[in-house]
C-alpha cells in the first residue's frame, strides 16, 4: 500500500488545532480506534522510524499474547474483548513496513524490555521469538538493546518514536492517558540528539540479537527446570 503522505501531512501540521502548530495532543474523548490510526497513519507513511523503549517490547513488534499482558497490565480496567482488539491491532502495524529494505525502522529497546517476564516466562519465549524472526524476515527492522550497566542517558525520560516523511520530521510519545505528536524544531533536535546517544551506547546489532537470543534459551532452561522439578 503506497505511504499516505498528505494524510500524515496534516497531522504534523497540526490541521486539528491550528492554533498549535507542531503540536498535536490527543483529546480526552478520542477513542483508541483514533488513536491507533493515527499511529497507523504515521507508520505507513513514514521512511524512516527510530523507536526508543525503555519498559516494553515496541508495539510494533509484539507478539499478539506479550500484547494481550502488557495491555491487560498498563489498562487493568479494560474489558477482555477490547484488550483482545487492540492486541489484534497492534501485532498487525508491522504490516505497515511492508517486507522491502528501502524503508526504515531502527529500534533500540533496554535489557530489562527484553528480561521482564510479561504474562510470565512462556510468553516472553514467544514474543523473543518473535522479535528475532520479525529482524530475520524483513530487512527494514533492525533492533539493538541498551545494556542494563548503561549509565545515565537521556532515553530515562521515557520511550519515543520518531518519524522522517520526507523533509518532514515528527515525534510521537504516550503517557498513561494521552499521547503527544510534534513537528517543532527544538522537539525534533532534542529527540534527535538523545536517539544519537542512545544508539551510540547500544550493543552494536549482531551482539544485540546474541543477547536477545541467550535471554530466549536461558527462559527456555528456566522454564523447562519448572516443569521438571
Amino acid at each position: 500500500m503506497k505511504p499516505n503522505r498528505k494524510e500524515a501531512a496534516e497531522i504534523l501540521r497540526g490541521a486539528r488545532d491550528p492554533s498549535k502548530a507542531g503540536l498535536w495532543r490527543a483529546s480526552p474523548d478520542e477513542s483508541q480506534a483514533d488513536h491507533i490510526e493515527r499511529l497507523v497513519r504515521l507508520e505507513t507513511a513514514a521512511d524512516q522510524i527510530q523507536a526508543w523503549s525503555p519498559l516494553l517490547m515496541p508495539g510494533m513488534l509484539q507478539s499478539y499474547q506479550y500484547a494481550v499482558a502488557a495491555i491487560s497490565t498498563t489498562a487493568p480496567a479494560l474489558p477482555i474483548e477490547d484488550v483482545a482488539d487492540r492486541a489484534d491491532k497492534r501485532q498487525q502495524r508491522i504490516n505497515a513496513l511492508g517486507f522491502a529494505s528501502d524503508r526504515r525502522a531502527w529500534f533500540i529497546v533496554s535489557e530489562q524490555a527484553i528480561r521482564c517476564p510479561i504474562g510470565g516466562f512462556a510468553v516472553l519465549v514467544e514474543q523473543l521469538e518473535h522479535l528475532l524472526n520479525v529482524v530475520a524476515l524483513r530487512p527494514s527492522v533492525t533492533v539493538q538493546v541498551l545494556p542494563a550497566s548503561t549509565p545515565g542517558h537521556p532515553g530515562l525520560t521515557g520511550g519515543f518514536t520518531t518519524y522522517r516523511i520526507g523533509s518532514q520530521r515528527a515525534v510521537f510519545s504516550e503517557t498513561l492517558t494521552g499521547s503527544v505528536i510534534t513537528n517543532r524544531p527544538s522537539d525534533i533536535a532534542a529527540y534527535a540528539a538523545a536517539y544519537d546517544h542512545l544508539q551510540a551506547s547500544a550493543l552494536p546489532v549482531a551482539a544485540s540479537l546474541e543477547m536477545i537470543d541467550t535471554a530466549r534459551r536461558t527462559l527456555c532452561t528456566e522454564e523447562s527446570n519448572i516443569w521438571s522439578g
